[in-house]
């Protein structure tokens, strides 16, 4: 039989962190639709503010791609797989260059320049978009999963 048959023990630990331009796993976009918050957190809105030249949406019944909506940087030390998943209407794809109103109501996600979804340390992908849009109504929105596991 054993010196004891339980032991309870609390030990303290501390987790780093850090807004999303200096994490483990950055991300960052020079696109009018992503903004960044006082954690310099990124924010994607496709309904986002008017631009410049005085557009205010996406087109009615059309679908619309966006390319390079934000990219992904690995700046770990080790290798990683990403992946994506989207909760709303719509989902993630291969290819959002194929949207077309074939396709139902929503938004497409996709992971742009992919390797066997591998991201070696200073290795970035963007992420592309599409909405769909076929009723002349706003569509509505969900929340995008971004998945890294280190390999």
């Amino acid at each position: 039989m054993g010196a004891f048959t339980s032991v309870e023990a609390e030990r303290s630990v501390s987790v780093n962190t850090a807004g999303d331009a200096n994490a483990n796993l950055k991300f960052s976009s020079g696109n009018d639709f992503v903004t960044s918050n006082n954690w310099n957190q990124l924010t994607v809105d496709l309904g986002g503010p008017s631009n410049s030249e005085g557009g205010r949406g996406f087109n009615r019944n059309a679908a619309s791609v966006i390319p390079e909506v934000f990219a992904i940087t690995n700046q770990g030390e080790d290798d990683i797989e990403l992946s994506i998943e989207y909760s709303g209407k719509g989902r993630v794809v291969s290819d959002v260059d194929n949207a077309d109103l074939e396709w139902s109501e929503g938004v497409y996600f996709e992971l742009a320049d992919e390797e066997n979804g591998t991201l070696a340390p200073g290795q970035y992908t963007t992420v592309d978009v599409a909405v769909v849009e076929q009723n002349g109504n706003s569509v509505s929105g969900g929340t995008l999963t971004i998945n890294a596991d280190q390999l």
